[in-house]
C-alpha cells in the first residue's frame, strides 16, 4: 500500500513538473503577449497608454503583476517592442520597469530606444538595452540576448506606404529551456502584402515557427492568409490586435485569435539533440 501511495505521489509530482515547464502563450492585451518556455520568458509590447477607443488596454491588475514580478510575470528574460506607437510602447513605463528589474533585457527598434533615451534616469538601464536598427528591405538581423535567439526583419507598418517611416519589426524568437525549444513569431502591425515578405524567403525557411502572432487583419485577405500559410514557415497562427468589439468577419472566419486578457494557448516543445 505504501509503495502504491509513493507511486501516485511520484506521478503527480512529475506531472506538476511537466506543467511547470509547459510552453505557452498568454494574452495580455492588444499585441501584448507573454511567451514562456520553462525559465525563459519573453513579454511583447506590454506597456502602452493609448487604446484609441478601440483596443484592449492592459488590465490594471495585470499591469501591477508585471511591475511586481508576480507569476507568471516573474523573472522575465526580455521585453521586446515591435514598434514605437502609443498602443504598443510607453517609454516611461519601460524605463520604470527596467529600473526595478535589472536582470530583464529590452530589445526594441531604434525609434523606441531613441524615445527612451530622452528620459531622466535612462543611463542606469542602458546596459539592459539592445537597439535594433533596420532599414526598409535591409538584410534581416540575428542577435543572441540572454540565451534567446532573436531574428529580426523590418516589414512595413499596415497602411503602406503612408507609414513607411515607422520601424515595424517582425521578431522570430527561439526560447530554449534545458533540452527543449520553441520558436514564436510576433509580427507587430505588419502590412499584409506578399511583396514585403517574399524578398526574405530564405530567412523564413531557415527556421520553423511553432506559432505566428499576426495582426488580425491578415485573416481578411487571401494574400494575408497566404503569407501566413505558405511564406512564413509557421505551424499555425493566432491573431492579435483584435478590437474590443470583435469584427463580425473575424468571428465568422474560423481563425484562431486572442480577444480576452488571460487567455492561454499551449505550444508543443521540441527536444534538442
Amino acid at each position: 500500500m505504501r509503495q502504491l501511495v509513493l507511486l501516485v505521489c511520484l506521478i503527480i509530482c512529475s506531472q506538476c513538473v511537466v506543467m511547470a515547464h509547459q510552453a505557452s502563450i498568454t494574452y495580455v492585451a492588444n499585441e501584448a503577449v507573454l511567451i514562456t518556455n520553462g525559465n525563459k520568458k519573453v513579454l511583447f509590447d506590454p506597456f502602452f497608454h493609448q487604446a484609441f477607443g478601440t483596443y484592449q488596454l492592459v488590465p490594471e491588475e495585470t499591469k501591477k503583476a508585471i511591475f511586481n514580478g508576480t507569476p507568471p510575470f516573474d523573472n522575465l528574460t526580455a521585453i521586446i517592442i515591435s514598434h514605437a506607437h502609443g498602443d504598443h510602447f510607453a517609454a516611461d513605463d519601460v524605463l520604470r520597469y527596467l529600473q526595478k528589474h535589472p536582470n530583464t533585457q529590452l530589445i526594441a527598434p531604434q525609434q523606441a530606444v531613441t524615445e527612451l533615451r530622452t528620459l531622466d534616469g535612462v543611463m542606469q538601464i542602458l546596459p539592459q538595452v539592445t537597439s535594433v536598427k533596420l532599414a526598409f528591405n535591409q538584410t534581416p538581423k540575428s542577435v543572441e540576448v540572454a540565451g534567446l535567439l532573436v531574428d529580426v526583419v523590418r516589414i512595413p507598418h499596415a497602411g503602406w506606404p503612408s507609414r513607411a517611416s515607422i520601424e515595424n519589426l517582425v521578431f522570430r524568437v527561439t526560447l530554449t529551456h534545458l533540452d527543449t525549444s520553441i520558436t514564436v513569431m510576433h509580427m507587430g502591425d505588419a502590412d499584409p502584402d506578399a511583396d514585403h515578405f517574399l524578398p526574405f524567403k530564405d530567412h523564413w525557411q531557415k527556421r520553423v515557427s511553432d506559432a505566428a502572432l499576426p495582426p488580425y487583419w491578415f485573416y481578411f485577405s487571401a494574400e494575408g492568409r497566404d503569407i501566413l500559410s505558405n511564406i512564413l514557415n509557421t505551424k499555425n497562427s493566432i491573431g492579435i490586435h483584435v478590437p474590443i468589439a470583435i469584427p463580425r468577419q473575424l468571428k465568422s472566419s474560423g481563425q484562431n485569435y486572442f480577444s480576452l486578457p488571460g487567455e492561454v494557448r499551449k505550444i508543443n516543445q521540441h527536444h534538442n539533440h
